[in-house]
């Protein structure tokens, strides 16, 4: 045991008792800078790795919303047109309306006028039977009735 502890004691004084030279030094640092960028090199691959994987992420995701804005498009586009066409269906029903009120107060009108001479006629066929006491015969009507 003795030995051993001797032995051990040995190569610890071994190591604590070395002392680089300067052929020794310059391999060590040399090889530690070597790892350093071999390392430097690495992380910078592993970042640009993951940059590449995003930038294909978003670029999918580009690709998906570009086509999404198309689809919109599309759909707005044939909106625009089936309200295009509600709104022409609703322009020629209020034209085909507004001709139909046209037409009904001209006939209107023309009642209303025909109505005035009835009672004119009517007024005149009593004044005269209030004068005479009896009807005399109506003077014929110089304006043809007008059927509805």
């Amino acid at each position: 045991m003795n030995r051993m502890l001797e032995l051990l004691r040995w190569k610890i004084q071994a190591i604590f008792a070395w002392t680089p030279t300067r052929t020794v030094a310059v391999p060590l640092i040399m090889g530690a800078y070597a790892l350093a960028g071999w390392g430097a090199y690495a992380s910078k691959a592993s970042a640009n790795r993951d940059l590449t994987i995003q930038a294909s992420i978003l670029q999918a995701d580009r690709d998906g919303l570009i086509e999404r804005q198309k689809r919109l498009e599309q759909a707005n586009i044939e909106l625009l047109r089936e309200w295009q066409g509600k709104l022409a269906s609703a322009q020629r029903e209020l034209s085909q309306a507004n001709a139909a009120r046209d037409a009904a107060k001209r006939q209107l009108a023309s009642s209303q006028h025909e109505l005035i001479a009835s009672k004119k006629r009517l007024d005149q066929t009593q004044n005269r039977v209030s004068e005479t006491g009896s009807i005399k015969p109506v003077e014929p009507s110089k304006k043809p009735a007008s059927k509805p």
